[in-house]
């Protein structure tokens, strides 16, 4: 970058403006080219200087770039930097025998509802995979590879959320039935700090503060918000004893070994305990005994890291006294 900085030199003119002006390898003049930063600030300028020469390392596109080359793009230069890799993956593989030797001029509404008649799988699937098309029509906008993000409408509308929660007694079983120990450690710190799944299994050793006794969840990816939250007796006693056996610096581990994913193994416990769910609905279950419990919402909201406004539209309906006293006075019956 230094010498980047040397060959796109600042320049202030009588104006007080800054200019940068750099090399014409045509005319071989130094400083024949230059390009106003439209600051007299000093600060301002080298900002602009810099995002100015990240702006010319910007990949050039084809004369006419495909969507094929669009969402290849994105998945070699945004999608790798996320933790859904896999999922864009698998949502790629269906987008680009359909649109692949497309413009992005040629989408249309007409076009998405052709692609949606052509898949057989839920409104949540469909939607995911023309979210991926989405984003990578907006980051080819952004890195100018097409002039405007071509607008379309989704064809089928969001489904509700499913309303899935496990009561204690299926919880406890699941614990007693776990044959191994990372899968019974990772039940419990679901249940109890209402964490997603990624959170979970990103835990380190050093974020829990056994003096304290809070659990530091860490930072959240995207608009995933985590929190620190405290940790009840029977957390506490099930991390002691995991602390003492550890091999990694994760406190979710398995043959040594940080896990990645524990759907398959979390699948497979609930298969033979007759009992439908996924790891989130671990987070889920833990909501609903907040809201079951009276917990204000404020405060549940904290718990989670989403706003009071979605946990009172997703989970208010299984607080006890939910509405009853706006219904309550609607009675029609006098005294």
């Amino acid at each position: 970058m230094s010498n980047e900085l040397d060959f796109y030199k600042l320049e202030q003119r009588s104006n007080g403006i800054w200019y940068i002006r750099w090399y014409d390898p045509i005319s071989k003049a130094i400083g024949s080219q230059r390009i106003s930063t439209r600051t007299a600030d000093r600060r301002e300028a080298e900002r602009f200087r810099a995002q100015y020469i990240t702006g010319l390392k910007n990949i050039a596109p084809p004369e006419q770039p495909t969507i094929n080359w669009i969402l290849e793009r994105y998945r070699e230069e945004k999608a790798v930097k996320t933790r859904s890799l896999y999922t864009i993956d698998n949502h790629m593989k269906t987008l680009r025998p359909f649109f692949g030797d497309l413009l992005p001029e040629h989408i249309s509404n007409r076009l998405i509802a052709e692609y949606a008649q052509s898949r057989t799988v839920s409104a949540g699937t469909l939607l995911r995979a023309l979210g991926v098309l989405k984003a990578a029509l907006h980051y080819a906008e952004g890195n100018r590879w097409i002039p405007i993000q071509p607008q379309f409408s989704m064809p089928v509308k969001a489904p509700p959320p499913k309303d899935l929660w496990l009561t204690r007694e299926q919880v406890t079983l699941l614990i007693e039935k776990a044959k191994s120990p990372h899968i019974s450690l990772f039940i419990k710190l679901a249940v109890s700090t209402a964490a997603r799944s990624g959170a979970i299994l990103e835990l380190t050793w050093d974020r829990v503060d056994f003096e304290k006794r809070l659990i530091d969840l860490g930072q959240g990816h995207g608009n995933k918000r985590r929190s620190i939250v405290p940790m009840h007796d029977q957390v506490y006693d099930a991390l002691l004893e995991a602390k003492e056996l550890r091999q990694t610096d994760f406190v979710i581990e398995y043959m040594s070994k940080p896990l990645k994913s524990i759907k398959k193994a979390f699948r497979e416990l609930c298969k033979s305990c007759g009992i439908k769910a996924s790891p989130h609905v671990l987070r889920h279950t833990a909501a609903t005994w907040m809201v079951m419990a009276r917990v204000p919402l404020s405060e549940v909201a904290r718990v989670l890291g989403d706003s009071e406004r979605t946990v009172e539209r997703v989970y208010g309906k299984h607080a006890p006294d939910y509405l009853r006293r706006a219904i309550s006075a609607l009675n029609f019956v006098t005294a």
